[in-house]
């Protein structure tokens, strides 16, 4: 499932409603899961879970002093033993 990057067109105050919105669904389903225990209810949370770390990464973007800064990652385009 692809997840909308959520720094775009939302407002850090639409991002934290939405997140919001999310973590009292995943309680729900949480509860849920612990009386059924489905297949079902597991995709479910992989989903909610999803629109969540979307949630973060958006709020890293729009408001960085507050929630950190967003994650790099850097890479090497060396291959082999380094030249001394």
């Amino acid at each position: 499932m692809a997840t909308p990057d959520y720094s775009i067109g939302f407002t850090r105050e639409e991002v934290e409603e939405i997140l919001a919105a999310q973590k009292a669904e995943l309680k729900r389903t949480l509860a849920a899961w612990s009386e059924s225990g489905s297949a079902v209810t597991k995709r479910r949370t992989d989903e909610i879970h999803a629109i969540i770390e979307a949630c973060q990464k958006a709020l890293r973007r729009l408001a960085p002093d507050v929630y950190g800064r967003p994650v790099r990652v850097a890479t090497s385009e060396v291959f082999g033993p380094l030249p001394k």
